[in-house]
């Protein structure tokens, strides 16, 4: 798994990585043949995954443990809980410290025995076992602690390296909602979702559309789930390190085998711009031995890779389209959809004109540049009030921490929150969500049952049906098949609105999501060095 390298730079690395990857235990199965299982454990958002062990054949046991749960009866009367999934790696026959290079490939998790120790949370099973939802099982609120639970993978008998994911998500029940609020640039009409709800005509639902929503297409009406944060900068880097060198290349703007300075190399902009800290910190070899990553938002070698001052909870920027889809379908997750993005936001409340998605029109500034614990888990605003947001700073401002404005004391409204609990909906990062004003009707072919399936192909590119990718067409890249929601860092306040659709027009789209690097832009259609800077502001969510 390592190059040659310095001594000390070496022992640097390896430490960094103890929890994301490949610094194992070994433990002796009882199975038909004696093997070795190498383990290793997650941190990610507010999500600790620890104790990963194997007490018996195909058994993992692990601890699990987040911040500010809920289940509760009213208000949004909804909850929250973690979507986990497995990736294993084999490990060849005689390997020195649990080495391998081989492919990480995604763990069916089997229903039977597989459980939650206690009464506190309890497991939902998905019908393509491509995970599990851990939640509270009845009603309460506050912090979930330590808590063991027991998944049962169908995979063989074997040798492998293990590792466990957790996604913060929330649960968006079936239930009728209000769309659009007459007033927002390319607002839909003002209708309401329900179960009656088939194919919406296009003057049905207004918008600038010129196609038909077909009554397949995911709406919002019927139960689903989605992460609680946009995607964090740690889970990115989760997430690369478990793709092939050949991968690697596609998702990221350098090639895998470059070679790292003690500082590392910046993965997703030149200059790691806009507080991005995904680094490339030890070079792949050929297209045989990938590339490993780390965060440094604050520098190496004068403080290590993946430090506790490292940023990982900051939101990711300069994701493309396409580096959203692999992400989801790596996480067997899927897209938003333009519709949901407002049943989570707006929840079942009814509609007020220029509401953010917090729900009332108040709004207060927080910038990056004032900040308090800058780059660790406990990043805050200095600045504080209602509707609390990182909105209308400098391009040369960035995103900050997920969740950055909630704690287990706050409102909806001062913690910027949707109406069903999600965060930063408005603001910090613009959300891609599928949908579009769409001519081609590219965005609205998925339907609920097109989920990830934690698989890619060989390039790194999501391979799910009815999954747009961004389109080469007589040598412009086209985004007819998504709209960017709520805002990002840059933005004034219209664009931070619930119902707002300003990019969602073909003919005003800026380039968003042709290209992860913000300082590359020529292909795009109507670029402007504006539309570049743009770029830099985009991150995304999934549900399921």
């Amino acid at each position: 798994m390592w190059n040659v390298m310095n001594g000390s730079k070496r022992e640097e690395v390896m430490a960094s990585l103890k929890e994301a990857m490949a610094i194992c235990n070994k433990i002796v199965l009882s199975m038909i043949v004696g093997t070795t299982l190498c383990l290793s454990s997650v941190l990610a958002n507010n999500v600790v995954i620890s104790n990963v062990a194997n007490p018996s054949g195909t058994t993992l046991t692990f601890d699990v443990a987040w911040d500010n749960s809920w289940n509760v009866a009213t208000g949004p009367a909804n909850y929250d809980g973690v979507w986990i999934f497995v990736k294993y790696q084999v490990v060849p026959i005689a390997a020195t410290n649990c080495e391998s290079n081989l492919v990480w490939t995604h763990a069916d998790i089997t229903t039977a025995g597989s459980s939650v120790a206690g009464a506190v949370l309890t497991m939902d099973f998905v019908s393509d076992f491509k995970g599990v939802f851990v939640r509270r099982s009845g009603a309460g609120t506050g912090s979930i602690v330590t808590t063991q639970v027991t998944v049962v993978l169908n995979i063989g008998a074997g040798t492998y390296n293990y590792s466990v994911f957790g996604i913060e998500m929330v649960n968006i029940p079936t239930g009728n909602f209000e769309l659009g609020d007459g007033i927002s640039t390319y607002t839909f009409n003002s209708i309401t979702i329900d179960a009656s709800t088939a194919a919406i005509a296009t003057a049905t639902i207004g918008g600038g559309m010129v196609g038909i929503i077909p009554a397949a297409y995911p709406n919002g009406y019927t139960t689903f789930w989605s992460m609680k944060y946009e995607i964090s900068q740690k889970q990115y880097v989760d997430f690369l390190n478990t793709l092939t060198y050949d991968q690697q290349v596609t998702r990221t703007i350098i090639a895998p085998n470059t070679p790292p300075t003690t500082s590392g190399v910046c993965a997703m902009h030149t200059t790691c711009d806009n507080r991005n800290g995904v680094k490339l910190i030890q070079a792949g070899t050929g297209s045989s031995i990938p590339a490993v990553y780390g965060n440094d938002l604050l520098t190496a070698p004068a403080d290590p890779f993946n430090s506790t001052l490292d940023g990982q909870t900051i939101a990711m920027n300069y994701l493309s389209w396409d580096d959203l889809m692999a992400y989801l379908d790596w996480s067997a997750l899927r897209p938003m959809t333009n519709l949901e993005y407002e049943k989570v936001a707006r929840g079942t409340l009814s509609r007020l004109g220029n509401e953010y998605t917090w729900g009332t029109l108040n709004i207060t500034q927080a910038q990056s540049t004032s900040l308090t614990n800058g780059g660790q888990t406990s990043e805050v605003s200095t600045a504080s009030g209602t509707g609390l947001s990182a909105y209308n700073a400098a391009s040369t401002s960035s995103p900050l921490r997920n969740g950055f404005a909630a704690t287990g004391a706050t409102s909806r409204e001062t913690a910027g929150a949707s109406h069903m609990g999600v965060l930063e909906m408005s603001g910090n990062v613009w959300e891609m969500v599928l949908g579009g004003i769409n001519p081609s009707a590219l965005g609205y072919r998925v339907t609920y049952s097109d989920l990830g399936d934690g698989t890619l192909d060989a390039s790194g590119n999501s391979n799910t049906a009815n999954w747009p990718q961004v389109l080469t067409w007589f040598g412009s890249r086209n985004v007819w098949h998504f709209e960017v929601r709520g805002g990002d860092f840059t933005s004034p306040t219209t664009e931070l609105r619930t119902s707002d659709r300003s990019q969602a027009n073909i003919l005003s789209q800026r380039c968003y999501g042709c290209d992860h690097d913000g300082a590359i832009g020529g292909s795009c259609v109507n670029v402007t060095n504006a539309d570049i800077l743009r770029k830099r502001t985009q991150g995304g969510r999934g549900v399921r």
